[in-house]
């Protein structure tokens, strides 16, 4: 069982403003040219965000599987806050269920994709918003990640002077030969 976040909890008031307050990220197009050390499979890249009244070393964490375009998470993060990300976004992996007192069982288990945010006591708490629900939104969604980005850009209210934030899952340096996924010939009968 996780804990509850004592950091979030004791400075609650503050993390609301974070969240709740417009942020900008200094890059507007992020493109995810590194590998993550602990995860070969997994691409990274971080930029730096601001809030405008609260003054915090905070960051824009962008992660996606090499050979799953459909894999991917958004993370803010303020390591002055919290160690841990206080606002992400997973597309993809196992349900979250929510461990709040009182809630009927059916509403405890969140599929993916789903946000994450915090509560007034420290707890990790997913969610789904009107668009993850539907099943046609949800696979457009799912399927454009910068479309998606700027899902999580109006969630998180994180943007790029007023703009959304595109995300290139390959560097320019790589192909992106796609095969698994597209098939031009796919459906096409030779009979």
């Amino acid at each position: 069982m996780a804990k509850n976040n004592a950091e979030i909890q004791t400075h609650f008031e503050k993390y609301e403003k974070l969240l709740g307050g417009e942020k900008n990220c200094e890059k507007k197009i992020i493109v995810l040219d590194e590998i993550k050390n602990n995860h070969s499979d997994t691409r990274l890249k971080s930029a730096k965000v601001e809030h405008p009244t609260i003054k915090m070393d905070m960051e824009l964490l962008i992660e996606s599987k090499v050979h799953d375009k459909r894999s991917f998470k958004f993370k803010l993060r303020a390591k002055d806050l919290t160690v841990e990300p206080f606002f992400r976004f997973d597309s993809d992996g196992v349900s979250h269920l929510n461990k709040i007192p009182l809630t009927p069982l059916n509403e405890l288990k969140i599929d993916t994709p789903h946000f994450h945010k915090f509560d007034n006591e420290g707890r990790n708490i997913a969610y789904q918003t009107d668009s993850l629900k539907n099943p046609t939104t949800r696979e457009i969604l799912l399927n454009d990640v910068s479309l998606c980005m700027a899902h999580y850009c109006d969630e998180s209210k994180t943007y790029y002077n007023s703009e959304y934030i595109e995300i290139k899952q390959t560097p320019t340096s790589e192909l992106d030969l796609d095969t698994d996924s597209f098939n031009p010939l796919n459906g096409v009968d030779y009979e």
